[in-house]
């Protein structure tokens, strides 16, 4: 009865009936009522994940439908909107690493630093500090 005791009611997990140490919350959504234990939040997720099957869960590139957590994100200076799957994200990995080796515009080797060319420049690729230079002061309107 004291302030230190360890008189807390034990909590069961509403799904599996099991004790639970840590308990967790299910999401409105879920129709749940009570407490749940970290498996069985888990297992719940995954399957209202999974049921929202619409355009966000499949591939960008290849149109495979992985699933929500097999999905990867693109990186920004790929210009993808949506999601990757493991293998697409991985080719398109390869093929920008390539990429990031030599300049673009004089197939000079790149150092550690590389400057992704801008939209309107109309160059795919990475540029060296020189050729970006140059690429930049072409497009500073000259008063």
């Amino acid at each position: 009865m004291g302030l230190f005791s360890s008189s807390k009611k034990k909590e069961f997990c509403t799904v599996c009936k099991k004790g639970i140490a840590r308990k967790s919350n299910p999401k409105k959504d879920w129709n749940v009522k009570g407490p749940l234990c970290a498996n069985c939040y888990v297992d719940l997720m995954k399957v209202n994940f999974d049921k929202k099957k619409d355009s966000d869960n499949k591939c960008v590139l290849c149109g495979k439908e992985p699933g929500t957590f097999n999905l990867w994100k693109p990186k920004k200076e790929w210009d993808l909107k949506g999601w990757l799957c493991e293998s697409c994200f991985n080719e398109r990995e390869k093929a920008d690493n390539e990429l990031k080796k030599n300049c673009s515009v004089c197939n000079a080797k790149l150092g550690f630093f590389v400057r992704h060319a801008k939209k309107e420049w109309d160059v795919t690729g990475y540029l060296c500090k020189n050729c970006w230079n140059i690429q930049e002061s072409k497009t500073i309107p000259k008063e």
